[in-house]
């Protein structure tokens, strides 16, 4: 009886520490204030990470890869304005595991600087 009571001592930590392993925390593409920029130069900016599944049980980066596909792709459109956000998930079956990548693409558009006149007013 004891013997049994151990068991499933075991048996729950063991799934319980499995959940716990599998989660992460969700990714926020931040609201950008409206700002005035220039819709007439917009570049394709993107960001992408991949993770690893070894034997469909022990993730290798595969918890944050959308967090860092998304500050990479900050990164590369630095001070422009960044909209139009799609995400893109996608796997890749390995012999010994899965290999699972986030593919996250935005237009990026250059901001306009205001710059006031002599008069006071505001011109683009």
């Amino acid at each position: 009886m004891k013997r049994t009571a151990q068991i499933q001592m075991i048996t729950v930590f063991l799934l319980c520490a499995a959940l716990v392993a599998c989660a992460s925390a969700p990714v926020t593409f931040h609201s950008m204030k409206d700002q005035p920029y220039d819709a007439t130069k917009g570049r394709t900016v993107s960001g992408s990470a991949c993770g690893f599944q070894l034997l469909l049980w022990f993730p290798i980066l595969t918890n944050h890869r959308a967090e860092l596909a998304y500050n990479e792709l900050m990164v590369k459109a630095g001070p422009d304005y960044v909209t139009d956000v799609k995400v893109r998930e996608r796997w890749i079956y390995a012999f010994i595991g899965t290999v699972y990548c986030t593919e996250i693409e935005a237009t990026a558009y250059p901001k306009l600087s205001l710059m006031s006149t002599p008069s006071g007013t505001a011109v683009q």
